[in-house]
This record gives structure tokens, C-alpha cells and sequence, in this order.
């Protein structure tokens, strides 16, 4: 049964992490708004124990280990990530850039009727 509450994206990240303060180089295999699945060597993890991942480009990602089986470790995030950090780990796409479409320049009315019309309308340029 699964007890995610958002849904995940298959990834193959290679970061930083530090839990808690010794850095360890992990994988993340799959990543969601609120957690992520990752794998790395060395000591096992304690359960409850911070999690900080270092992601180029954004802010540290903070979270708490939540499990953990052999080399494999999930992790929920403090926070839901935030529109730049999702960008960035491949959970959303960036919107399209607007196409901006240059109106042509319309052409001022010249001669003599023009400038009658300015004087009716009160236009002094």
C-alpha cells in the first residue's frame, strides 16, 4: 500500500549530504515535494537523525531520516520544496518563456485634415 501523500519522480542525482554534520556523497533515486529516496555508503543512519542535502544552486534542503535499509534511506523534507529548489532536482519544468509580439507602428495621419482635427480635439502636438 502506499503511504506517500505527493507523488514521486525517478531521478539519478549525485549530491553532498550531511547527516548531521559529517559529509557523505549520496544518489538520490527518486524525489518528491516533500521527501526523497537516496542511497549511500557507510555507517547506517539513525532513524530520526537530520538529513541536509546539498543541491548546487539552491538553498540547503533540510529533513529527518524517516527509514532506513542497508544502503538505501528516505528522507522527508522540513518544508515542501519551493518552486526554484523542484526546478532544479528535475520536478517540475520550467514555464514557457512569453512570446511578446511587437505591435507594427501605425502611421500618423498627415496634411491639412489632420491638423484641423488636432485643432478640433484641443491637441497641441
Amino acid at each position: 500500500m502506499e503511504r506517500r501523500a505527493t507523488q514521486r519522480t525517478q531521478v539519478t542525482l549525485k549530491m553532498t549530504c550531511r547527516m548531521p554534520a559529517f559529509p557523505r556523497p549520496v544518489t538520490i533515486h527518486d524525489v518528491s515535494q516533500t521527501g526523497c529516496r537516496l542511497e549511500l555508503r557507510g555507517a547506517p543512519l539513525e532513524l530520526g537523525g537530520t538529513a541536509i542535502l546539498e543541491v548546487p544552486g539552491v538553498p540547503k534542503i533540510s529533513g529527518r531520516i524517516v527509514w532506513s535499509r542497508g544502503n538505501l534511506a528516505g528522507i522527508r523534507f522540513e518544508r515542501t520544496l519551493p518552486r526554484h529548489t523542484a526546478l532544479a532536482l528535475g520536478l517540475d519544468v520550467p514555464a514557457p518563456e512569453p512570446v511578446v509580439i511587437e505591435a507594427p507602428e501605425t502611421e500618423k495621419p498627415q496634411g491639412l485634415l489632420h491638423h484641423w482635427f488636432r485643432r478640433l480635439a484641443g491637441v497641441l502636438s
